[in-house]
């Protein structure tokens, strides 16, 4: 199954990181001694594995984000204006007519191992989840599986009795990207939740969602300035 779409989720305020990057959206934070941008090494990574169709969900400081991603060719942007009021499965939903094909979805905030993404467009699954089984952070998304499957997603799920994290990004094939559409219309009245309690509901209705275990590669989600700080002090070779 290729993959050639994915949607970046960059519509957050980011508001827990704004004393670093005060006038701008928080994926443009420069990755240490990389010289790029968050959001950036994310386009370059999924250009370099032939995923050619980029769209780059837009909201807050959104001619900031489209100024400073303009060096990078064959992107789209698109403006989700009720970034304010809601979270990403409205942010999701708000643009279902993008949901027609195979792709992979990414929080535009996360820095990792280009081989998680390498790994993860080879699954052939339907729903693929990347996991981290080696964390279970508090002010996450944490996980439980059995038998090679996600049995439960989101922060709900109490960090001593997670089996780890999902980072962020997750694949979808032409047959989930319906499934992932039905289920956020359903859920649409849910304005402060994440996209993720849409694949709670499919877990729920006993569909199968995969997962890639990246335990052993570098991602932080920068959510914080003590995330910042720790990316800082990690200095990944990625």
């Amino acid at each position: 199954m290729s993959i050639t779409k994915a949607i970046i989720l960059a519509a957050g305020m980011g508001s827990r990181i704004k004393k670093l990057y005060p006038n701008k959206p928080k994926c443009l934070i420069e990755i240490p001694q990389k010289k790029i941008s968050i959001i950036g090494r994310q386009i370059q990574l999924l250009k370099k594995n032939n995923i050619k169709d980029i769209l780059i969900v837009t909201g807050y400081k959104s001619n900031i984000l489209k100024k400073e991603l303009s060096k990078y060719k064959q992107i789209r942007f698109a403006y989700y204006p009720h970034y304010k009021l809601t979270n990403n499965l409205n942010t999701l939903l708000y643009f279902k007519s993008e949901i027609n094909t195979g792709f992979v979805c990414l929080f535009a905030d996360v820095v990792f191992d280009k081989k998680i993404l390498d790994n993860l467009i080879t699954k052939k699954n339907n729903i693929v989840a990347v996991i981290d089984t080696s964390k279970s952070l508090k002010d996450t998304m944490r996980v439980k599986i059995k038998k090679k499957r996600l049995t439960d997603i989101g922060s709900h799920i109490l960090t001593k009795k997670s089996h780890g994290n999902f980072i962020g990004i997750c694949k979808f094939s032409k047959k989930g990207s319906n499934l992932l559409k039905e289920n956020l219309s359903y859920l649409s009245q849910k304005f402060s939740d994440y996209y993720t309690i849409a694949i709670k509901r499919m877990i729920k209705n006993n569909h199968v969602i995969s997962y890639f275990d990246c335990r052993g590669l570098f991602w932080k989600e920068i959510d914080t300035m003590q995330d910042y700080k720790e990316l800082k002090k990690s200095l990944p070779k990625i």
